[in-house]
């Protein structure tokens, strides 16, 4: 059964995914309707070849749902990263917009007042996105921050650090009797995932920010 999705929806599997290896072996291409693609449906198979009929096509059942070919998967999540990278606030319509861009002239969306070296929104813009929660790419990120650390936990936790930033045990001690100390900065969902769960098995808690993908998502959280 083909389950259809609208733009919001179809977004929001593409964020799911841990990063971009991930989104590319979750889905086998983007087929969409006709049309504005505010009021457009989606389908995104698991594989190529549920994607396309042993001809090539788009099979039988999906061109009867008026759906047809759009993009890889590779080269959607490229188009939304690039929009994000240029407005990192920006809405689904801005997406939209960058998606039907590509598709018709298969060139991203340039949007005005970039930082034409770096390809990406200036600082007080990012750092706008990063205080309501919106992190850099279109996945989940994490930072972790060790906030804390008891006496007799630290000799530990220095083990812990100076394995996580391949530094001397002194080193690791002494950045943790200097505390706030980050962990990790836009880390994907497993990696930090796994760092909070080595020190977790020392009895050390992590303070863990979630930053959310798209402006309409709820902040992320690890397990």
């Amino acid at each position: 059964m083909i389950a259809l999705l609208d733009l919001r929806q179809a977004l929001d599997a593409f964020a799911a995914c841990n990063d971009d290896h991930d989104a590319w072996a979750s889905f086998g291409w983007v087929h969409v309707t006709e049309g504005d693609l505010m009021a457009a449906r989606f389908w995104l198979p698991a594989d190529e070849d549920t994607a396309f009929d042993e001809d090539g096509e788009v099979p039988a059942d999906a061109q009867a749902l008026d759906l047809s070919a759009y993009l890889e998967p590779a080269t959607f999540a490229d188009v939304l990263d690039v929009q994000k990278r240029q407005r990192p606030l920006s809405s689904l319509q801005d997406y939209a917009q960058a998606l039907m861009h590509y598709a018709e002239y298969d060139a991203f969306l340039e949007v005005e007042g970039v930082d034409e070296a770096l390809g990406e929104a200036g600082a007080a813009e990012q750092d706008a996105a990063r205080a309501g929660g919106v992190g850099p790419g279109i996945f989940a990120a994490f930072e972790l921050t060790l906030a804390g650390c008891a006496d007799g936990q630290i000799n530990a936790t220095a083990q812990r650090v100076a394995h996580l930033f391949d530094i001397p045990v002194g080193q690791a001690l002494a950045r943790c009797r200097a505390l706030p100390l980050v962990l990790g900065a836009a880390l994907d969902r497993r990696r930090a995932q796994a760092i909070k769960d080595d020190f977790a098995d020392i009895g050390v808690s992590l303070q863990v920010r979630g930053y959310k993908p798209f402006p309409w998502m709820h902040a992320p959280a690890l397990r």
